[in-house]
C-alpha cells in the first residue's frame, strides 16, 4: 500500500537535507531521504499488517527504528524495534523530529540525574561567571535584547546572563560525563570562550573574555566536528546585533535580504556564505510557506500558564529547556506565568502541541 507522508516530515527533512550529506550520522544512525525509501521500508517489514498507521523514518545499527504516526497531528517520533512491531510496545523518543535532530538523533531516554553536590558545583560555577560578564554592558546588553532568526543557520537560542553557565553544557563541560571539555590545545574549546547564542542545530556563537578590549568579537564554530574551528563573524558583538536586525526586517523579503548581504556581507566568510546559499535556495521554501507573514503566523510569545496534573513531567522539561538546576526548575514552574519560547505561530505549535499533551495550559500572546 503507497504510504502518504505527513507535513511535518517534509519540513524536516528539507531541513536535515541541508545539514547532513552522509549516509549514516553519529556512526550508527541511518535517516531515511526519500518517500521511495520510506516505503521500502515500510512494505519490507510489513508494517502494513504490524503498525499499518505508523512509518518508519529512521534507524540504527542494532535493529531499532524511528518512526511515526501517518496523523499529521501527532508529531512525536516512537521507538520500535523491526522484530517486535506492536502499538502497545512504543516509547516516545520526542516530541518532534526536528528536536530529535536537534539531540543527534538518540535512539534510547537515559536519564541522567545529578547528585546534590554536582548541583551545588555547578550552582557556584554559574555565580563566578555571572559575576564575570555582568561587569560587561556590553555583553548584558546583547544577552538582554536577543535577535532571533529562525531557518538560517543564525542565532535561535540566546542564554540568560542569570544562567549563563548552564548554556556552556557541551561547549565547556558536559553535563552527562560530568566532565570539563575546555583546554588549551589547538583544537579544543578553550576556556577563555564563552557561548552567548546557539542556532537550531546547537552550532555556537560565541566570544573570548580576554578581548574586552576588541569589544568582544563574535565567533561560530560548527559542532560535531571533532575539532572546534572558529570562524570570526563579525568585529565587534554591537556589530553581530546590528548585522541580525538588519537581516531579521527582511528576513522574508527574498531579494531584500540577498541585496542587503550583497552589499554588507563578506560573502568569502565561510559562515556568511552558508547563509548566502541557504537564502538562495529558499525559493520554493519562501514562495510555498513563508513568503508572507501570514503564512507563518504572527510572532508570538509562548506561556504555560498552568503546568497541570504532570508536575515532575513538566519540570523535568523546564530543566532541560533552560538548563537549570532541579531546584531552579521548580522554583520556575511556581510562577503563575512562564514564558517558554518566542518564536512565530507556525513553529510553536509543535510546543503547544507537546506541552497540552504534558497536561500543562498555555496561551500565545501576539507581539507587535
Amino acid at each position: 500500500m503507497k504510504i502518504t507522508l505527513p507535513n511535518h516530515w517534509s519540513d524536516f527533512i528539507k531541513t536535515f537535507a541541508k545539514k547532513h550529506k552522509e549516509d549514516i550520522l553519529y556512526d550508527v544512525v541511518r535517516v531515511f531521504r526519500t518517500e521511495e525509501e520510506i516505503q521500502e521500508r515500510y512494505d519490507t517489514h510489513e508494517f502494513e499488517e504490524y503498525l499499518p498507521d505508523y512509518i518508519p523514518v529512521a534507524d540504527d545499527s542494532g535493529g531499532q527504528v524511528a518512526i511515526i504516526s501517518k496523523n499529521n497531528k501527532d508529531t512525536k517520533v516512537y521507538l520500535s524495534s523491526y522484530g517486535v512491531l506492536q502499538k502497545e510496545l512504543l516509547e516516545v523518543l520526542d516530541r518532534d523530529l526536528m528536536h530529535w535532530m536537534q539531540g543527534k538523533f538518540p535512539f534510547d531516554r537515559v536519564q541522567h540525574v545529578l547528585s546534590a553536590a554536582d548541583i551545588e558545583k555547578r550552582e557556584k560555577e554559574n555565580s563566578l561567571l555571572v559575576q564575570k560578564v555582568s561587569s560587561f554592558p556590553v555583553i548584558t546588553a546583547f544577552l538582554k535584547d536577543p535577535v532571533c532568526i529562525e531557518g538560517l543557520a543564525l542565532p535561535e537560542n540566546y542564554a540568560s546572563v542569570e544562567h549563563i553557565y548552564y548554556f556552556q553544557d557541551g561547549y565547556q563541560y558536559n553535563s552527562v560525563e560530568h566532565k570539563a571539555l575546555v583546554s588549551d590545545v589547538p583544537g579544543e574549546f578553550k576556556p577563555s570562550w564563552i557561548v552567548l547564542a546557539s542556532n537550531y542545530f546547537a552550532d555556537p556563537f560565541f566570544i573570548d573574555l580576554n578581548e574586552a578590549k576588541q569589544e568582544f568579537p563574535v565567533y561560530f564554530a560548527w559542532h560535531g566536528q571533532g575539532n572546534w574551528e572558529p570562524v570570526k563573524i563579525a568585529e565587534n558583538l554591537t556589530e553581530f546585533q546590528n548585522v541580525l536586525l538588519q537581516i531579521q526586517n527582511v528576513r522574508f523579503d527574498k531579494a531584500g535580504l540577498i541585496e542587503y548581504f550583497d552589499e554588507n556581507i563578506d560573502l568569502e566568510n565561510p559562515l556568511w556564505e552558508e547563509v548566502y546559499t541557504s537564502i538562495e535556495e529558499e525559493e520554493e521554501c519562501v514562495s510555498n510557506s513563508i513568503e508572507t507573514d501570514e503564512a507563518m503566523g504572527s510572532k508570538a510569545n509562548l506561556y504555560i500558564t498552568d503546568i497541570g496534573p504532570n508536575k515532575m513531567k513538566v519540570i523535568a522539561l523546564l530543566k532541560k529547556e533552560f538548563s537549570l538546576s532541579g531546584t531552579e526548575a521548580l522554583q520556575l514552574s511556581k510562577n503563575p506565568k512562564i514564558l517558554f519560547r518566542t518564536g512565530y505561530t507556525k513553529w510553536l505549535e509543535y510546543d503547544r502541541k507537546y506541552l497540552e499533551d504534558l497536561g500543562a495550559t498555555v496561551e500565545f500572546e501576539t507581539l507587535t
